[in-house]
């Protein structure tokens, strides 16, 4: 039997703000990838169907996979079966290959979580109704702009009615499993900040997967090469290797590695004498093309992405996870940046979660610890809630800027293409498009915010297509 993902949205997509306003949450990456990549690999067929907001369609660039319940019936036959996914799975992959061992063994079931719906399996007829369901959800939540408004938050959707309505209806081995997932479910990120506390173990079992020679490639969202540079080296597939393999004795010599067979790395990977490499609380991973400089420090459990660079004296503690061709320098502790991310110069910046093309100006510093040593409270646009958590940095969505010497509080929010300068901290919730980023401030014109993403994307070699335009019009 094949079994065909769908991996769709839901509700929870306003908990992963201010990243999920440009990118669809099945996107944002947990450790070495997100939950698309990972249902990619464990899956048998190429590619599957997205359900994912309108307005971020004409972005996705990923090999294989269709967008829409219209494209659903292409994958149809006797012999098939769909497997819904919630954009939310934990990143574990034995939780994603013990769905699809459950899908091909049982033709029909559905797993809710409460109010949530985390998987299903269903028919071909039934799977394209269930996907027209989700879009019409989708349309209305778009035509009432509950995607543009920070203090909106979308309704919840369940599934309709066409899915198996019952899970007492289900044998009692399946529900066993079921039951068994959802403590893997259970401890997956459902906000945001949670992303950094779930990189050492995302990060663990992201390389026991791909250990043994298995290669994987880059199709970042949104992110499309120039025509000049039709194949850039981030987008190559790549191999992990042991330190050993990719670098002679002599030049392992020139560094300072306490447990060489705990570092990996992908293809042309460059690191200056004198680099410090400490895995005593878990593995080091450095993709193709990555380059570290003189005098730097790297803790695992880390991963940096293809093509980055590690600029003289940064210092990146462990829990740590970056995308394709960062720039880093400074001190960076217990982080998650998107891919073109800068942060160029010194500075902290901890228990942070950024988005991409972002740029921090030199001595850009965040809080991620109150001086009286409580729960962090967090704002995303909808108002105040606990994290639970002593510990939280900085959230800056896509396309945000600052200034030199920009200082952020704890569990600061900064929205999509906000631009922060000005004497001051500004304040814990800075939505889109702020210019200054003080409360009462003025906007950031959209058309000039356009001209400076084209700028910066021609800059990495990257386009920028009527479809960004047009997701900036949208969120200004």
């Amino acid at each position: 039997m094949k079994i065909v993902p769908v991996i769709f949205e839901d509700q929870n997509l306003a908990r992963m703000r201010p990243l999920s306003w440009s990118v669809p949450v099945f996107e944002l990456r947990c450790g070495l990838f997100n939950t698309r990549e990972r249902v990619g690999l464990c899956s048998s067929v190429s590619g599957g169907v997205l359900l994912g907001r309108g307005m971020l369609r004409n972005l996705n660039r990923a090999s294989g996979w269709k967008w829409g319940a219209a494209s659903i019936a292409s994958f149809g036959g006797e012999d098939v079966r769909f497997l819904f996914l919630n954009g939310m799975l934990a990143p574990d992959f034995s939780l994603i290959q013990s769905l699809f061992e459950l899908a091909r063994e049982y033709p029909e079931f559905i797993w809710r979580d409460g109010q949530e719906l985390i998987a299903a399996v269903v028919s071909v007829d039934v799977a394209v109704k269930v996907a027209e369901a989700w879009e019409s959800w989708e349309k209305d939540n778009a035509d009432q702009g509950v995607w543009t408004d920070p203090a909106r938050t979308p309704p919840t959707w369940m599934g309709p009615d066409l899915f198996p309505d019952e899970t007492s209806d289900h044998p009692q081995d399946l529900i066993a499993q079921l039951d068994e997932l959802a403590m893997l479910q259970e401890a997956g990120p459902s906000w945001i900040w949670n992303i950094v506390g779930f990189t050492k173990e995302a990060l663990t079992g992201d390389l026991d997967f791909v250990q043994g020679g298995m290669s994987f490639s880059r199709e970042p969202f949104g992110i499309f090469p120039g025509p000049d540079l039709p194949s850039p080296d981030w987008a190559k597939p790549t191999t992990l290797e042991k330190l050993s393999v990719r670098l002679s004795h002599e030049e392992i010599s020139r560094l300072a590695v306490d447990v060489p067979d705990l570092v990996f790395c992908g293809e042309g990977v460059d690191l200056a004498p004198g680099t410090a490499i400490d895995t005593t609380q878990g593995p080091v991973i450095l993709d193709r093309k990555v380059r570290v400089m003189p005098h730097c420090f790297l803790e695992g459990p880390l991963y940096i992405g293809p093509g980055s660079l590690v600029k003289p004296g940064a210092r990146i503690h462990g829990e740590s996870s970056f995308g394709i061709v960062n720039r880093l320098a400074g001190e960076i502790g217990e982080s998650t940046f998107g891919d073109f991310a800068n942060k160029q110069h010194e500075g902290f910046i901890g228990h942070a979660v950024l988005g991409s093309w972002i740029n921090l100006g030199a001595m850009t510093t965040c809080s991620d610890l109150k001086n009286n040593y409580g729960d962090i409270r967090a704002d995303l646009g909808a108002g105040t809630v606990s994290t639970g958590s002593r510990f939280v940095g900085l959230m800056m969505g896509d396309h945000a800027k600052t200034a030199i010497g920009t200082l952020f509080n704890t569990g600061t929010c900064v929205g999509f293409a906000s631009n922060i300068f000005g004497g001051g901290m500004p304040p814990k919730f800075v939505g889109n498009f702020k210019w200054g980023g003080q409360e009462g401030g003025p906007l950031y014109a959209v058309d000039r915010a356009r001209s400076t993403a084209g700028i910066v994307m021609a800059r990495r070699g990257c386009q920028f297509k009527d479809a960004h335009g047009e997701l900036f019009s949208s969120l200004g």
